[in-house]
């Protein structure tokens, strides 16, 4: 699947400059293929080139770290019922969304902020099971959360719901100080105790359930465990599996200052091409790196998830990155993570 095969991708071969360029360049030839494949010739297929949809439950985070281009002045805002309904109706009934693989549960926001979040998980637990009775896939559940308000008795009612497939930690920089350093309100021992706790109940309680982290290390640092502090290693080591990855630059939000992170490849982004988001009030935007809403390409309150996919809105982002313009689009013209 498409997910699980760019994760094994990413794993193997990001520690690698020159073959990741390679694969990098490879992946502009994937966005024609896919845009021929799915909008070209005039011929369109009967499934969807969606791969993952994210569901923002809450704008809101409780952190304030200091890579992230989340603008915390905005208005504060909390998904409804209704509007997280929609989606996950066409997630198993509508064939253009069939070949989605994950529905995520974040954005820019803290997911577990939301006040009904238990109400939330119930309703997305409703719709598996009506899918596998009715005998179609539903996408696996993740959910990427800071850990601060996971604490042990939410963590055993969400793992009661058997919901979710995935819990994904934010888990960076490989030592407790400069974790509360980069992740600013952020506490190690809070955050080590509800990890812990999550992972004994995890084995009492939902085995199958795949617990894993992604860890931002800041050069010099080489990208492995082996400098990092021995509580925090040991906390990695207990997970199903992880990630560690450099800074990034928020669709160019954020200046990294680093000539290599300058991306000459600039046809395609199969993040436009395989990913919605779908923010609070319904607004839903092409890319998980569009923290604060300027790509926005319709509103599941007034229209179906399947016309904003095929919406002439999301055709003009494709169109764009197609024929290597991507400097004629606010949100893409800086970005570096495509």
């Amino acid at each position: 699947m498409y997910i699980s095969w760019k994760e094994r991708v990413k794993n193997r071969f990001s520690k690698y400059p020159k073959v990741w360029s390679a694969l990098q360049w490879l992946k502009t030839v994937m966005y024609v293929f896919n845009y021929l494949r799915y909008y070209g010739f005039g011929i369109r297929s009967k499934s969807g080139s969606i791969r993952e949809i994210n569901v923002e439950f809450c704008s809101a985070c409780n952190l304030r770290c200091k890579f992230c281009a989340l603008d915390h002045l905005k208005p504060k805002q909390h998904i409804s019922p209704k509007v997280l309904e929609k989606v996950l109706m066409e997630l198993y009934t509508n064939p253009l969304f069939k070949n989605v693989e994950v529905l995520n549960l974040y954005n820019g926001g803290e997911t577990l902020l939301h006040p009904n979040r238990l109400e939330l998980f119930e309703l997305i637990a409703h719709h598996k099971q009506s899918a596998l009775k009715q005998g179609k896939r539903f996408p696996k559940v993740l959910l990427l959360t800071n850990g601060m308000l996971l604490r042990e008795s939410l963590a055993k009612s969400i793992l009661e719901l058997n919901v979710l497939d995935v819990i994904q930690f934010s888990l960076d920089g490989g030592t407790k100080e400069k974790f509360e350093e980069l992740r600013v309100n952020a506490k190690w021992k809070k955050f080590y105790s509800n990890v812990s706790d999550l992972i004994q109940l995890k084995n009492e309680l939902q085995p199958n359930l795949q617990i894993k982290s992604i860890t931002i290390v800041e050069e010099p640092n080489d990208l492995s465990v082996d400098w990092m502090d021995e509580e925090f290693r040991g906390l990695i080591d207990r997970m199903d599996s992880f990630e560690l990855r450099r800074l990034h630059d928020w669709g160019g939000e954020i200046e990294l200052n680093d000539n290599k992170q300058k991306n000459k490849y600039k046809l395609g982004c199969n993040m436009a091409m395989h990913q919605l988001v779908v923010l609070p009030n319904g607004d839903v935007t092409v890319c998980c790196n569009d923290l604060n809403s300027k790509g926005v390409i319709g509103n599941v309150q007034e229209q179906s998830m399947g016309e904003i996919y095929s919406s002439k809105e999301r055709r003009h982002y494709l169109d764009k990155l197609l024929f290597g313009k991507r400097d004629e689009i606010e949100l893409c013209k800086g970005c570096q993570s495509f």
